[in-house]
């Protein structure tokens, strides 16, 4: 069970319709749907009943509003107390590619432990077919990819910067002598990369 996940529960049960939460917290209804349905998985509960086009609380799901409600207090309380970013305290949960990690990681991660030494970071190998599911359940924070064939409707996606490949050959092959080297000039060529890349 995650805060963010209350937080999107809190908002569909005020609103009692899946459509208002997800505008009002500016996510896609797939995404408030999916937090919801981790979390009756988490507490193997039910906590919306459908009724035609209406959405009503269950009994286990009013119990939990009233949580919910206590805890969204306390979140709002404990950022009023705890006003300096270097107080910052949590996990964030990041899916990448290992080639991506091992250029990258080593200076951000320096300098992020800088500034919030109380932010820890895991880190994922970003070899699981579900990363749009566990984006939109909550299970992830963040994940960077090496594409640009993202198109996930229900999910953020931001272009960060574009990278150069290289390839390397053998002094006798083919495109050795070629200055540049085009996607399609490797059809049928036998290419290594790394296994989850």
């Amino acid at each position: 069970m995650e805060i963010r996940q209350l937080r999107t529960f809190r908002t569909v049960a005020d609103k009692l319709s899946f459509t208002r939460a997800a505008e009002h917290l500016h996510m896609a209804q797939s995404s408030v749907s999916a937090q919801i349905r981790a979390l009756e998985e988490d507490l193997d509960v039910k906590l919306f009943d459908r009724i035609g086009h209406r959405v009503l609380l269950t009994d286990a799901g009013e119990k939990l509003f009233a949580f919910a409600r206590r805890i969204d207090d306390m979140t709002r309380e404990i950022r009023s107390e705890i006003s300096t970013t270097g107080d910052a305290r949590g996990n964030l949960t990041i899916r990448m590619p290992e080639t991506l990690a091992a250029v990258y990681t080593p200076a951000v991660v320096d300098r992020f432990h800088r500034e919030l030494p109380g932010v820890k970071l895991d880190f994922i190998n970003c070899n699981d077919r579900r990363l749009r599911e566990e984006l939109n359940s909550g299970r992830i924070d963040l994940a960077f990819l090496m594409t640009d064939a993202v198109h996930f409707k229900d999910v953020n996606v931001e272009l960060l910067g574009s990278e150069n490949l290289i390839l390397v050959s053998g002094p006798t092959h083919p495109l050795a002598r070629r200055t540049e080297v085009g996607i399609g000039d490797l059809d049928r060529q036998t290419v290594l990369l790394p296994r989850t890349d």
